[in-house]
């Protein structure tokens, strides 16, 4: 939620530096591309959220072992 907010903050201010027909298109995009990551990172740990199947993520042949950035991760 923070992230939205100082998002959000960050491209409102651009108005100080362009027109409000540039803007609003800044803005626009800003938002497009938070939502874009927002949806990669659900399609990404998506497993996680409804349940895992399969070998545990320390198997490199897991889906989820491209998931297990740190050791002490344990899933």
């Amino acid at each position: 939620m923070l992230t939205g907010i100082t998002w959000d903050t960050m491209l409102q201010s651009w108005d100080l530096f362009v027109s409000p027909p540039v803007t609003r298109r800044i803005y626009s995009g800003g938002v497009a591309v938070l939502l874009i990551l927002f949806l990669y990172s659900f399609y990404l740990f998506h497993p996680l959220s409804y349940g895992m199947v399969g070998p545990p993520a320390h198997d490199p042949s897991s889906p989820m072992a491209g998931l297990k950035w740190m050791e002490s991760w344990e899933f």
